[in-house]
């Protein structure tokens, strides 16, 4: 067997193989960027109006203090002009007057919630999740392995073989072969960072930054939350404060009482309306001794860790543009077209053949 012929083996056969997978996975990215499409374009009855430093302060103490439980506060932008205090699959809406306007909560949703752990371990927990991440992984290699097969007979195609004239086993591979390469990087793309989500190991460690020489930084006034902001936006007076976020809280060991720490939290900003990464930049503060522990730019990273930082967003459109989640969800859709006519044309010529 020569390379060629073991490549389309592979491509065929691994790829039927996972195909189950890959359905469940697209469908219900499908449906997941269907709804954070929607999410994003209900505006809340808002209208954009920024907010002063000491504004903003007033509501992170007034938000922190009526709902203790919630983890971050995210200021009013141009693409999302209402306030948002959130913590894990919850969020509450509000006004700049700080009344509510809305709430989420994911386990409220019976459906959405299904389908998100559907989408991100098959709904069997630890098994399902590293399941799903090595399919991720093949999903990726047979896209390459399809870009070299299709670069081979490249010359045989047109690109109004795209959409199938027929349901002809030949006319749906012509139309496999011309969607996927015209989907082949993002598709790639998606299930790589797929797979790196599941295994954190590979390279979260890239994300923390060590600053070659020790920083001495400022320090504001202690439990005084327009100080500490008014201090962070300071250093960066161009961009836009658009976030504060508690950090975890250290869990006590076994057997010891939980022992109460400090506040500590990030404060994150955009360096313009229109970045690529939104929240990318970051100080750290603690809330406690007004001390600034850290600051750290996007661009100020090295390369690892600046590529670290697109793994989930280039994935799931986390702090990305509308644009880029519409993106994603429509090669989402074309993937689960290809997937459906892939596993026909190769039922019928592998099985359906055997059988006659």
């Amino acid at each position: 067997m020569n390379i060629v012929a073991a490549l389309k083996w592979f491509h065929n056969w691994v790829g039927f193989v996972i195909t189950l997978t890959m359905l469940i996975v697209l469908s219900t990215g499908v449906y997941l960027g269907a709804m954070d499409i929607l999410k994003r374009i209900d505006d809340k009855g808002q209208v954009y109006a920024p907010m002063t430093t000491e504004q903003k302060a007033q509501s992170v103490a007034a938000i922190f203090e009526r709902y203790p439980e919630m983890s971050s506060v995210n200021f009013p932008t141009e693409y999302r002009p209402y306030l948002q205090a959130s913590t894990r699959g919850k969020a509450i809406f509000l006004d700049q007057e700080l009344n509510e306007i809305g709430d989420y909560n994911m386990r409220e949703i019976p459906f959405y919630s299904t389908i998100f752990w559907l989408h991100r371990n098959f709904l069997l927990d630890d098994f399902g999740k590293y399941t799903n991440g090595i399919a991720s992984l093949l999903g990726g290699v047979i896209t390459l392995v399809g870009i070299y097969l299709w670069w081979r007979v490249r010359k045989g195609f047109r690109l109004k073989q795209s959409i199938p004239s027929n349901t002809r086993s030949s006319s749906l591979v012509k139309s496999h072969i011309q969607l996927g390469l015209f989907i082949s990087v993002p598709l790639f793309i998606l299930c790589i960072s797929g797979f790196l989500i599941t295994y954190k190991g590979l390279w979260f460690g890239a994300l923390k930054h060590t600053p070659a020489v020790e920083m001495q930084y400022p320090t504001a006034t202690a439990k005084d939350w327009h100080s500490q902001l008014t201090l962070a936006q300071a250093q960066w007076p161009e961009s836009d404060l658009v976030s504060v976020s508690k950090q975890r809280a250290k869990k006590p060991k076994d057997g010891e009482k939980p022992k109460p720490q400090p506040l500590r939290y990030n404060v994150r900003f955009d360096e313009h309306s229109g970045v690529w990464l939104r929240n990318a930049d970051n100080i750290a503060m603690n809330f406690d001794t007004g001390a600034m522990t850290s600051k750290l730019k996007h661009s100020e990273r090295d390369l690892s860790g600046r590529v670290a930082t697109f793994v989930r967003p280039l994935h799931d459109a986390m702090n990305m543009p509308l644009s880029y989640s519409i993106f994603i969800t429509l090669i989402a859709v074309v993937g689960t077209v290809i997937l459906l006519f892939s596993t026909v044309t190769f039922y019928r010529r592998t099985f359906k053949k055997r059988k006659s």
